[in-house]
């Protein structure tokens, strides 16, 4: 179950499983709802690629928020990828990691979430993560999820224990939520169905 990603705080959420599993679809309603909440929220949504966003990330927070009816209270701008409630003003900015000037707009982020952070790098989580520190937040979170990764991948060595892949390193206990998933927990999709064609695959 996606519940508790949906209601953590955590300073860091570490998500992983195959695909289909709903953990990006997760995070498309949880920061959407973040919008409405009564403390200064401000996410910035990361893709490795800026040239990608529109057609990823963008485009899922248009779909989910048609889904759950709140696509007419939030300002969708078109140029430049940003989500707003004009109600409070709180915001999802876009970030691309492969713009030369990748940290700029960044100021006073209370929030950041990178899907595939595995096309990225160590030094660019390290350099994103060091953004967060806005005295305005009610809490601060950085969020990654990404497909199960090879052993030699940097996610492996940085955020798990080393004789555990499916635990988190000491350096992350305690303020940290790790969840894997798979395709059995997306309620959204024909679960037989799905599981016949990766069989095919």
């Amino acid at each position: 179950s996606f519940a508790k990603v949906l209601h953590s705080h955590d300073r860091y959420i570490v998500t992983y499983g195959g695909r289909g599993s709903s953990k990006t679809d997760t995070f498309y309603l949880k920061y959407l709802l973040e919008l409405f909440q009564p403390y200064y929220f401000k996410l910035a949504y990361v893709n490795k690629e800026k040239a990608n966003i529109r057609d990823q990330q963008y485009a899922g927070f248009k779909r989910v928020a048609k889904r759950i009816g709140l696509f007419d209270s939030l300002k969708f701008y078109d140029g430049d990828y940003r989500i707003v409630n004009p109600q409070n003003g709180n915001a999802m900015i876009p970030k691309g990691m492969d713009d030369p000037e990748k940290t700029k707009g960044l100021d006073d982020i209370t929030a950041i979430w990178w899907d595939e952070i595995n096309k990225g790098t160590e030094e660019d989580f390290t350099t994103l993560n060091a953004l967060l520190r806005s005295p305005a937040a009610e809490y601060l979170q950085f969020a990654i999820s990404f497909n199960p990764v090879s052993e030699t991948s940097w996610l492996r060595k940085y955020f798990f224990d080393e004789n555990n892949a499916y635990t988190l390193n000491d350096n992350f206990k305690g303020i940290a939520y790790l969840h894997h998933s798979t395709f059995r927990d997306n309620e959204f999709i024909d679960q037989n169905a799905y599981h016949d064609t990766l069989l095919q695959n």
